[in-house]
């Protein structure tokens, strides 16, 4: 019988509150520990779960000899810091979104990690939504011809000033192009492929200008256009709105019909997760039966089964997170050039 593998939780954050009962329905995994410096946060946690350590520095937890692994749910500028600390520590990295702040962090990461002999995945959680896998097996199957274009969508409110001030400085990997556009570059290179020939964007910070909002820093709205090397084509629009309306998903054009899907996102009453296929004459979309599953968990057993297995690589390949970096610095790249990048 394998032995269960323990982990520690660096940061509850805006979702790491969530890996608690991740950690605890993950077969071959135990949480040992939680850190996080704010006492607020932890007294909560402290009563829910008695018989989990908590300690106030990430660099305590990762020196315990129990831990094989952490999950990464601290603010952006402390994930190259503290993932290179704990690989360093022979710990086994789960990172959240993004892999770090800019791309040349990431590669320093990903060096460190293979100088100490373990595995450090950027857990891009995209697509592992039975939603979003429905389009990739879609795809791969050719029932609705070849792809020829996407378009990936992100509209939703946005209330900055209920953000801690990190988020709000592109510096430290705040803005919603580290927040969801990478979600989006990521969810695309998976369904059509990592062959991107060239980045074209406009990204900005329209509706919190900084001439009226100097605290922030970081952009709000942005539009992609993608090219990749067989010929597929791909927008993004991604837009964190003050009046607005809230959608979440995707649209895909075939040769011989259309898919889209929409991930419920808040509590409107247009919200829903579902596909929906165009494949006749009639014009009309069909609503197809997808189960609704927790991406979340899904992803993380994946990881843990695949450390168990001592697998060659991790579900999401460790070089994506870097992918997705380097595709999210071209389209900031390609704005303020107001020019197309070509990808090496």
């Amino acid at each position: 019988m394998k032995k269960s593998k323990g982990v520690s939780i660096l940061g509850t954050g805006r979702i790491g509150g969530n890996y608690i009962d991740i950690v605890k329905n993950t077969p071959g995994a135990h949480l040992v520990s939680i850190a996080e410096p704010n006492q607020d946060i932890v007294q909560e946690l402290k009563k829910e779960n008695p018989d989990i350590e908590f300690v106030n520095d990430y660099r305590e937890a990762i020196r315990n000899s129990e831990i094989e692994m952490v999950i990464g749910t601290l603010p952006h500028w402390l994930h190259m810091e503290a993932g290179i600390a704990a690989v360093r520590e022979g710990k086994h990295v789960y990172m959240e979104k993004p892999l770090a702040v800019n791309y040349k962090q990431g590669k320093s990461m990903l060096e460190a990690a293979k100088r100490n002999n373990v595995k450090l995945m950027t857990a891009h959680t995209q697509r592992y939504f039975s939603v979003v896998r429905f389009i990739k097996e879609l795809v791969n199957s050719n029932r609705l011809g070849s792809i020829l274009m996407a378009h990936d969508i992100w509209h939703k409110p946005y209330h900055p000033y209920n953000r801690p001030n990190w988020m709000l400085d592109r510096s430290k990997g705040g803005g919603m192009g580290q927040m969801d556009g990478s979600h989006q570059i990521d969810r695309l290179l998976w369904i059509l492929g990592n062959k991107i020939s060239s980045v074209s964007a406009q990204i900005g910070q329209y509706t919190y200008p900084k001439e009226t909002n100097p605290k922030i820093s970081c952009d709000d709205t942005g539009m992609y256009f993608f090219r990749w090397e067989n010929g597929v084509v791909a927008t993004v629009t991604r837009m964190a709105w003050s009046k607005g309306a809230t959608e979440y998903g995707a649209d895909f054009f075939f040769t011989g019909g259309m898919a889209k899907f929409r991930i419920a996102y808040g509590e409107g009453p247009a919200q829903e997760t579902a596909v929906y296929l165009a494949e006749k004459e009639a014009g009309t979309w069909e609503k197809q039966v997808v189960e609704i599953n927790n991406p979340m968990l899904d992803e993380f057993r994946d990881f843990v089964k695949s450390l168990e297995s001592d697998d060659e690589d991790t579900p999401v390949p460790q070089e994506h997170g870097l992918t997705v970096l380097k595709i999210l610095e071209a389209t900031e790249k390609s704005s303020e050039l107001g020019q197309e990048i070509i990808l090496k």
